[in-house]
């Protein structure tokens, strides 16, 4: 990075890629990059990892990629505590035995040890953030994070970005060979490129909700769900267990496009809500957050301009039902990852990069479409399609 000294001497920072975002996608890139030796630097402009559950449902080839990267053990560990979680409920409360299970069994018979050495996983993005930031840093990755991407500028030889230190104020400089931007869906790397985007757009929005309830485990009983569709048409939602004892998320409806702003969820709407939802007018409920989220179905025209390469949400968006967003993003990574590694020792030119996009691009038009139509499948609250 371009420092000065006291002698007022520019000094500056080289690294053969750039990472800009360190999200679970970001994150997942260093890692794959660690694991090839490739030196690298990651900025991410929050302070520290994600603090809300999102983002769960690991798929077998996400584990397959992890465990090529030795991480099956510390995943499982971080996923411990939802070890038996399984299958997707719907119902219109949970009193009783009502409702019916849209699956109870995402392997049933054990079918896929048959087909791989990976298995299913069921791991927050709150929990595995920290294990992939710990294993990334290990590997050598200078990851910096409470550090923003200003600006950057391409060559024909490299990438020249300027960041800001969120924590001093201090503006940096960083030249790169490439640049891998896993900046969100609202990327602004994407949208200096100019890079269009193909699909229908927002689809719905939701609130997720916090909070924590001692007595919720009672009434959910043995009924170890991923998710739970409540259906109450008063009252709809999505209900998840972060730790199966007092600890939940609840996604809400939320309609912006009528005028509904955030600040109408207050903390006594969300809790009248959640009770309704459930089924039990007294149970005991205290709203710990609330986030607003989008779920969209759109897909880069294109996967890289010149030096710099999309991955993760500033590639492709799409409705979190069946968890197909974070799985195809942390696939991109390592597509991405072992051919940088490639090109930049040598062992391939770098027209090999071009095949990044030709291969990930179609992955996440079919998935972005899979994901919209298990919403539909699944009643996801707030998603009427026309």
């Amino acid at each position: 990075m371009t420092r000065f000294d006291s002698a007022g001497e520019a000094t500056g920072h080289r690294t053969p890629v750039l990472i800009v975002g360190g999200s679970l996608v970001g994150l997942s890139t260093s890692l794959f990059l660690g694991r090839l030796g490739v030196p690298h630097t990651l900025v991410e402009r929050h302070a520290a990892t994600s603090i809300h559950p999102r983002g769960r449902g690991n798929n077998v080839r996400t584990m397959e990629v992890f465990r090529s990267a030795g991480m099956t053990r510390p995943i499982q560990e971080a996923a411990s505590v939802l070890a038996a979680n399984n299958g997707i409920l719907q119902t219109p409360s949970l009193v009783g035995d009502v409702g019916e299970w849209l699956f109870k069994d995402i392997d049933p018979g054990g079918g896929v040890a048959r087909i791989s050495p990976a298995g299913w996983c069921l791991c927050s993005q709150n929990d595995l953030e920290p294990v992939l930031l710990k294993h990334a840093g290990e590997l050598g990755g200078d990851l910096r994070f409470a550090t923003e991407l200003m600006s950057f500028e391409q060559d024909a030889e490299g990438v020249t970005a300027q960041v800001k230190s969120r924590g001093t104020g201090e503006h940096t400089t960083i030249r790169a060979d490439y640049l891998v931007a896993a900046d969100g869906p609202r990327s602004p790397v994407r949208e200096q490129l100019g890079i269009g985007q193909s699909g229908p757009g927002d689809l719905f929005h939701n609130v997720s909700i916090t909070f924590v309830s001692r007595g919720l485990a009672d009434v959910v009983g043995d009924r170890k769900f991923i998710v739970c569709y409540l259906t109450n048409p008063k009252a709809d939602g999505a209900l998840l267990p972060v730790d199966n004892r007092e600890h939940w998320v609840f996604h809400a409806p939320w309609h912006p496009e009528h005028g509904e702003t955030l600040e109408e969820f207050t903390d006594e709407r969300c809790r009248e809500h959640i009770r309704r939802a459930v089924g039990v007018p007294d149970l005991d409920v205290e709203i710990t957050g609330r986030a607003p989220w989008h779920a969209a179905q759109r897909v880069a025209e294109r996967y890289a301009e010149g030096r710099v390469f999309l991955v993760g949400d500033s590639a492709h968006e799409m409705p979190p039902t069946g968890a197909f967003g974070s799985n195809t993003g942390i696939q991109d990574a390592h597509n991405l990852a072992w051919k940088l590694a490639a090109v930049l020792g040598g062992w391939a030119g770098s027209g090999l990069l071009a095949s990044y996009g030709a291969e990930r691009r179609p992955v996440a038009e079919t998935t972005s479409a899979r994901a919209a139509a298990r919403s539909v499948e699944h009643s996801h609250p707030g998603y009427a399609p026309g």
